[in-house]
């Protein structure tokens, strides 16, 4: 699904809570454990969105591409990086590169939102050198279950959106993909708003293979990398 102009000026709000500064902060590190990215490979960020991620990635010292397929999305995207906008309009499920264009393709919320997911990680392995990256929230996880019962009561992007398990992600790729070696960890597997009083037992929790964080993380590589 492509996000419309109302959603895309939400977007950016819950990183600036409390909650989602914790979050996004918590998701970026498991990135960095699980896909080791070296300052100056290519990435390629499918659904891209504002340029959230973007932001974080160039950071790091990486030559990051963004695609999405919401022009209100890439709008604001490329008001925020300004001339080091590297951003186009595109679909996850057929993607406009070359096979290997990309030593990192990584899609971080995307294959809920997809309306083939199998599709869109199909293509993001063929444009990958490397290894391609998947941040997926968890249907098992506590937050993945409050999120789901929410929208039955009110409008709500996650109703929307459709939630994996870790076990069905690693059946989807070994069904798409055969061979490929993968790892995995999550994160954030208590409510968010404890935070502040249980960082440390939240951190003891998290960055592990544990199957109910709210946020999975798996890496992908190709076979020889």
């Amino acid at each position: 699904m492509a996000f419309d102009a109302e959603t895309a000026g939400k977007y950016d709000e819950w990183f600036r809570s409390p909650k989602g500064k914790y979050a996004d902060a918590m998701e970026k590190e498991l990135f960095l454990r699980l896909a080791h990215p070296v300052r100056g490979q290519t990435l390629l960020d499918v659904g891209c969105g504002t340029g959230h991620n973007l932001e974080f990635f160039r950071q790091i010292g990486l030559q990051a591409t963004g695609v999405d397929a919401s022009e209100p999305m890439l709008g604001i995207a490329s008001s925020k990086l300004g001339l080091e906008a590297n951003v186009s309009l595109g679909r996850a499920e057929s993607l406009g590169f070359k096979d290997r264009s990309f030593d990192i393709v990584a899609l971080i919320t995307v294959l809920e939102f997809s309306p083939d997911p199998a599709a869109a990680l199909s293509e993001a392995a063929r444009v990958a050198r490397e290894e391609v990256y998947l941040g997926v929230l968890n249907k098992a996880s506590l937050l993945g279950i409050t999120r789901r019962l929410k929208g039955r009561f009110r409008q709500s992007i996650y109703n929307q959106a459709r939630f994996f398990t870790i076990w069905e992600l690693e059946r989807m790729v070994s069904r798409e993909l055969g061979g490929y070696p993968h790892t995995w960890q999550s994160a954030l597997l208590l409510p968010l708003g404890w935070h502040a009083r249980c960082h440390r037992l939240e951190r003891l929790l998290s960055f592990r293979r544990n199957p109910l964080g709210a946020f999975l993380g798996v890496c992908i590589r190709r076979p020889g990398f």
